[in-house]
């Protein structure tokens, strides 16, 4: 199993619940740069297809249980001024959830662009300890 092959790579004072939050860290900034430029368009097909793509993707990192993504369709341009213009993924419209479970703990991660922040926040919204 790769978690108690890497084991021996991290700090002995770090405890299960630290490295379930860095390992969530880990899914959510890779998440969040896969998809920012991605080219797109409003075509609900086009969204739909980068959504469940990413999030497939992101659900073969290890202790990934589930990812939600989903683009903030409002915040896309719908009509092109000419046959170059496109629009393309920032934070602005990125609004995800994953699941994470990493032995004994398990955390629900997203990513939301906070208007109050004018910044696309990565946060840690729930940690529960599980049962195994």
């Amino acid at each position: 199993m790769i978690g108690k092959k890497a084991k021996k790579y991290f700090s002995k004072d770090l405890n299960i619940r630290e490295r379930a939050c860095f390992e969530s860290g880990i899914k959510l900034g890779a998440l969040y740069h896969i998809l920012c430029g991605i080219p797109i368009s409003s075509d609900e097909n086009t969204v739909s297809s980068i959504e469940k793509g990413i999030a497939s993707a992101i659900s073969c990192q290890p202790y990934v249980k589930t990812v939600n993504i989903c683009l903030d369709r409002n915040k896309i341009i719908k009509n092109k001024s000419n046959e170059f213009d496109y629009d393309e993924i920032t934070g602005k419209i990125i609004q995800a959830e994953l699941i994470l479970k990493f032995e004994t703990v398990e955390i629900l991660a997203k990513i939301d662009w906070i208007e109050d922040l004018d910044y696309p926040l990565m946060y840690i919204e729930k940690i529960s300890e599980i049962n195994s």
